[in-house]
């Protein structure tokens, strides 16, 4: 977390904002604690970007579709701007730990126990999404924190509803993140479905399995261009065999030859209970193996104490009538029986 900067604001709702986790291209992130002392993310649109309607739009969405989605390995809706306010704002459980991205980067690929824990982990997040009627459109290992108690998935920036067309589009910027889009997101993104989500959770778990993405190229248009080819098969390079089946099949260039996320989950608990290993424990496994402090950490905000109860003797006067009466009022409180 770093320091505020004197442009930001220190409050919003009932939230005091007291750092900034991170930035993107259309928004700000701070960490804040609400009234009540819960620790929180707070996402606002960037000031110059307040005019853009398709921004604001896919704002307004993302809230939407964390007021619908719930579920354990997806942050949740903690507070949200109303409809009249000019600068709109979300704040979603703050989950600390680093992202796999970031973990993967730092300190190495998972296993393969670990990482079919992870898995079907993200597979009910998707599972919690799509039986919302939504699409994530944009899963991927920096939208993946690895916490206390597992993963959580963030971002629903890009969602979009499965029954029906995208109509966020922009000329400026891809809808999603290269490396994990399915081959459909770049040639007709107004048609996707589930299946999309499924191949973004298959670039997933071949990145936290090997450290790299299915696809690569030198420069942006080659990444695209060799995504979008039939004729160019995914890197499983470090998949070990145990898992290259299942990752192969979540990577189909066809959506309809990917298995749906059912299917998925039910593979990955396969592997994670390997051995007999109940699932609670191969989860709790996970986290214990994933879960990393920072020093730069926010610490946890505690409640100031409660003001301390007075003692009569503090107040009264001694030998006045109000101590003679507190006097006889315990005697009497004493001698009385129990019941």
């Amino acid at each position: 977390m770093d320091p505020l900067d004197r442009s930001d604001p220190k409050r919003i709702g009932g939230i005091t904002l007291r750092g900034r986790l991170g930035s993107g291209g259309m928004g700000r992130v701070f960490y804040g604690v609400t009234d009540d002392y819960e620790q929180v993310a707070v996402k606002i649109i960037r000031e110059d970007f307040l005019g853009h309607a398709e921004v604001r739009a896919r704002f307004s969405r993302e809230t939407d579709a964390l007021r619908t989605v719930q579920g354990p390995h997806v942050a949740a809706l903690v507070d949200a701007s109303g409809e009249d306010e000019e600068w709109p704002w979300l704040a979603v459980e703050y989950v600390q730990g680093l992202t796999l991205k970031e973990f993967v980067e730092t300190r190495g690929p998972l296993g393969t126990e670990h990482t079919a824990t992870l898995g079907l982990l993200l597979a009910s997040a998707l599972g919690d999404i799509h039986a919302a009627d939504l699409l994530h459109r944009d899963l991927k290992p920096g939208n993946i924190l690895l916490g206390r108690d597992g993963a959580k998935v963030i971002d629903l920036g890009l969602v979009a509803f499965a029954d029906g067309p995208t109509d966020l589009t922009t000329t400026s910027s891809t809808l999603g993140t290269p490396p994990c889009m399915p081959p459909e997101q770049f040639n007709t993104p107004k048609e996707i479905t589930a299946a999309a989500d499924v191949y973004a959770l298959g670039a997933t778990l071949v990145f936290a399995l090997a450290g790299h993405y299915p696809y690569t190229g030198k420069t942006m248009a080659a990444l695209c261009m060799n995504i979008v080819s039939r004729d160019v098969p995914p890197d499983l390079t470090g998949v070990p065999a145990e898992l290259a089946p299942l990752v192969a099949a979540m990577l189909a260039h066809e959506p309809t030859d990917r298995p749906a996320v059912p299917e998925v989950y039910d593979r990955l608990k396969e592997l994670a209970a390997a051995g007999g290993t109940a699932l609670p424990v191969a989860v709790r496994r996970l986290a214990v193996a994933t879960y990393v402090e920072r020093e730069t950490d926010p610490p946890t905000p505690v409640p100031p104490p409660r003001p301390r109860r007075r003692d009569l003797s503090e107040v009264v006067v001694p030998g006045s009538v109000v101590a003679r009466l507190a006097d006889r009022l315990r005697g009497d409180y004493a001698a009385s029986p129990r019941l």
